[in-house]
Parts: C-alpha cells; structure tokens; sequence
C-alpha cells in the first residue's frame, strides 16, 4: 500500500497517510481537521542492509 505524504493548506502541519490505493480520497489534516491538503511527493525507502564485499580468500 502506497505512503502518501501531505501538507495543510490551513495550518501547514505535515504528516503521512496510507492508502489502499492510489486513487483515495483526499484526507483530513490531523491537526486541525481541514480538507484542504495537497498531496506532496514522497522519497522511496526501503528497509535493508548491505554487506561488506566478500574478500577474495587470495592472500
């Protein structure tokens, strides 16, 4: 499910909303519970880690 992330047009608080799909319908802000909110673009992430290179065992 997408993360979308958005800022009120009222009060300016940012925050975050989950959607089950691209096309929801526009939010509340939290804060102050206006609907004038614009959809902001989000970064990617993903969680993971990364290894150090294998050594090559030649000595």
């Amino acid at each position: 499910m997408p993360v979308f992330d958005y800022v009120c047009v009222t009060c300016g608080n940012r925050f975050e909303k989950l959607h089950k799909s691209a096309t929801a319908c526009q939010p509340e802000c939290p804060a102050c519970g206006s609907g004038e909110v614009e959809r902001k673009l989000s970064t990617f992430s993903s969680a993971g880690s990364s290894c150090p290179p294998a050594s090559s065992g030649a000595g």
